[in-house]
């Protein structure tokens, strides 16, 4: 069984991301003899990986079921530091924000915990317009009815585990598919259309990595389904750029109400002109704030 080890930048708080990934993302994250594990494709191909954290030697625990060659090691190497945040130096994060009184509270409390990024785009594209209007827990039960619909299965320490779909396997669903499964109709138009889209090569989602964020942006609200909320949280949960700002989010505006003791919700454009100050670090202040609610 291959094995290899990450040393994150330091803090780096496993627990409370692990505790997070098992409570939120229940139809991708589960817990397996003492590991945190989620299916992923190293080369196209599936396979179960899982993630444990050595305290002692503060490192970042990751094993490979499966016989894996070389250059899938190196991949999943290169994905385990992507989807961890492994490289963020979030030092930096927590010296600017000791700046502001409300949120320097909030660095204390989350020391450590950083945005877990979903391993590819599409992944996160199709995850994300499933959870536009929804509850957290409806979304991830549509999500996990979709992999269980279109993905492949695969068979490890005598589990049969799920593996998120490619593109080339929702292109070929029925719109009726997915609302038999609860998904509304135009949800189901968007996010099948998606996947034709990149099927045939009308969207590249490999070559917004090249993009500047607004231009990302104005790329992915060009498609169907796809609204400037949409294109910014997969610039933050499947890019990882670090100077995001989702204003128009309720649950960050019911944050920066409750952190900043206002009166009533900000709009959209108040959240704006309060976040302004925590450029550039705007996307862990976002995530930070998330946390606050619970």
């Amino acid at each position: 069984m291959p094995t290899f080890a990450v040393s994150p930048t330091q803090p780096f708080h496993f627990q409370r991301m692990a505790r997070r990934l098992l409570q939120l993302e229940k139809s991708t994250y589960r817990e397996l003899n003492g590991y945190v594990v989620r299916t992923v494709r190293l080369s196209k191909e599936p396979f179960l990986i899982g993630f444990r954290y050595d305290e002692g030697g503060q490192q970042l625990q990751v094993d490979v079921k499966g016989q894996v060659t070389d250059e899938q090691l190196s991949e999943a190497e290169q994905l385990v530091r992507h989807m961890f945040s492994t490289d963020v130096d979030l030092s930096q994060f927590y010296r600017h924000a000791a700046e502001d009184c409300h949120l320097a509270p909030l660095t204390n409390q989350f020391a450590g915990v950083r945005m877990v990024r979903d391993p590819d785009l599409f992944e996160c594209l199709v995850k994300t317009v499933i959870s536009q209007q929804l509850n957290l827990a409806f979304a991830g039960t549509l999500t996990k009815r979709l992999i269980a619909l279109a993905g492949d299965t695969l068979e490890a320490e005598g589990k049969t585990w799920r593996v998120f779909p490619t593109p080339e396997q929702v292109a070929k669903l029925r719109y009726e598919q997915l609302q038999q499964l609860q998904f509304n109709r135009r949800k189901a138009e968007y996010i099948i259309d998606i996947a034709r889209k990149i099927v045939d090569g009308a969207l590249d989602l490999d070559s917004l990595w090249n993009m500047a964020d607004e231009e990302v942006v104005a790329t992915l609200t060009r498609v169907r389904g796809v609204g400037r909320w949409t294109a910014e949280c997969l610039l933050l949960f499947g890019m990882g750029r670090p100077d995001l700002l989702p204003a128009a989010d309720i649950g960050l505006r019911n944050a920066v109400r409750r952190v900043y003791k206002l009166d009533r919700q900000p709009t959209e454009t108040e959240v704006r002109n309060i976040g302004s100050a925590w450029s550039p670090w705007s996307s862990y202040a976002t995530f930070y704030l998330w946390e606050s609610l619970g």
